[in-house]
């Protein structure tokens, strides 16, 4: 399916524009004109919105839009989309809640309004749906004000939502830790338009690194496993597939109105037969998603850990060994002619055994060095850095350090960079960098083995 004219628009029209700050048609509208779209407002009671000429209807308007935005209530929308419709328009994207999501009554709607698409060339995004967030071409189609809800910068994260919520709350995260995103689609009812249409369409966009779904329910669980087995011999996939227990599953009826089908036995087996990487949480898929769309997968699952605080090794050590977390990992071993090299780079009293420990009399030069020795090791897979700067002989220059190895080294490198108010740019200017950085041993070594779960998973084809 073609989804350019939704995914890339030149024209959109917001029916149930307002000139009232704060309702859903001005915001939407609001957030769209700094994108340079054709925008056409469609509200019979104004003339003009936001210095815009007003129009009466879809049928008013001077061309046929790419899309038409409903920022109108359920039963509004139904005659709209079946206006929609008669005119050709490709996409309707339906905002308002109230279908199928609520019970019988709303379904009905929702069923009618497909009825009135049946045999058109239109197609549905929602309904109950946050929309589309396209950051590289500013296409903003949320009714959240950007001052509320801080939008990321753009990136190669391509995010398939069934939830509005998680979906912003993901985008947020992704902003906070400047970690970009290639689009955020709103999926909602998912009535028409659902997860295997775009799972399709990122599947062979070459500015998608990685896709990353959170789901309720499946559209066509054959489908989407056909679909994901081909994907995911040439990009990753991540799924936060959430409704494992019965009152979940009844939770995710009642938001979006899909049946959550299938033990979550059978969806764990399928994940795994398909290369998808299964997360727990939003936090978690943004985590893994970032790491795979800069490294995509791991060779082999030998880890070294660097770091100058003891504790901070131990705790890797235990998250890298531990059966219990069941990442499949372990300590590389290092030869006796790395561990002679780093004693000569380091204090008298580091210990050169994995995990390194560097001591509080660390530098910059001591990580650059030391980093060069591990980058040698033929049993070495990817370096935990661990990185503390309260030691006085580090600074801000450790950044150009990471990025040097990170991106002209031989092992790929995941950094935890765990602190207070000083770690925080840091990891900012790391991920800008497009270098996987963590604030917590935990999420750094989860990434880790994310890397290893896709590896293996190449490496059995």
């Amino acid at each position: 399916m073609d989804l350019d004219r939704l995914l890339k628009p030149s024209s959109l029209a917001v029916v149930g524009a307002s000139v009232k700050p704060g309702k859903a048609g001005n915001v939407i509208l609001t957030n769209l004109i700094e994108g340079g779209f054709r925008l056409y407002p469609v509200n019979p009671k104004e003339k003009e919105i936001l210095g815009m000429k007003c129009y009466l209807d879809l049928g008013s308007l001077p061309e046929i839009p790419d899309i038409a935005i409903l920022a109108v209530s359920a039963a509004t929308s139904l005659p709209i989309t079946a206006e929609a419709a008669r005119l050709g328009i490709p996409f309707v994207i339906i905002v308002a809640g109230g279908f199928a999501e609520i019970g019988p009554d709303g379904r009905s709607i929702q069923d009618q309004m497909l009825k009135a698409i049946h045999g058109s060339e239109t197609r549905l995004l929602g309904p109950n749906t946050m929309g589309l967030l396209i950051p590289e071409r500013k296409l903003d189609t949320l009714f959240l004000p950007k001052s509320r809800s801080p939008r990321p910068k753009k990136g190669s994260i391509a995010l398939i939502s069934q939830s509005g919520s998680v979906m912003v709350g993901l985008y947020e995260l992704a902003e906070d830790a400047h970690v970009g995103m290639g689009s955020c689609v709103g999926i909602g009812n998912k009535a028409d338009l659902n997860e295997n249409d775009f799972m399709d369409h990122f599947g062979k966009d070459p500015e998608t690194k990685c896709i990353s779904l959170y789901l309720e329910s499946f559209s066509s669980g054959r489908a989407f496993a056909d679909a994901a087995r081909m994907i995911s011999m040439r990009k990753p996939i991540v799924a936060a597939k959430v409704g494992k227990t019965p009152s979940a599953q009844k939770a995710a009826s009642s938001h979006t109105g899909a049946l959550a089908t299938g033990t979550d036995l059978i969806v764990h087996g399928v994940f795994h037969q398909n290369g998808i990487i299964r997360v727990e949480d939003d936090q978690e898929l943004l985590d893994v998603s970032q790491a795979l769309s800069c490294l995509d997968h791991l060779m082999g699952n030998r880890i070294a850990i660097v770091g100058s605080g003891g504790g901070y090794g131990v705790v890797a050590t235990d998250y890298v060994t531990s059966e219990a977390n069941g990442l499949g990992l372990r300590l590389a071993p290092l030869s006796e002619g790395a561990k002679l090299s780093i004693k000569k780079l380091s204090p008298y009293f580091a210990s050169v055994n994995n995990p390194v420990d560097l001591t509080g009399d660390v530098t910059d030069k001591m990580y650059d060095d030391v980093l060069g020795v591990l980058d040698r090791e033929k049993e070495v897979d990817a370096i935990l850095l661990i990185l503390l700067f309260q030691p006085p002989g580090m600074s801000i220059g450790m950044v150009d350090v990471a990025e040097k190895w990170a991106k002209n080294g031989s092992k790929p490198i995941v950094i935890c960079c765990t602190g207070g108010g000083f770690s925080r740019p840091v990891l900012q200017r790391l991920n800008e960098r497009g270098i996987p950085a963590y604030g917590s041993i935990r999420r750094s070594v989860c990434a880790l083995g994310a890397l290893w779960e896709r590896g293996r998973y190449l490496g059995g084809k």
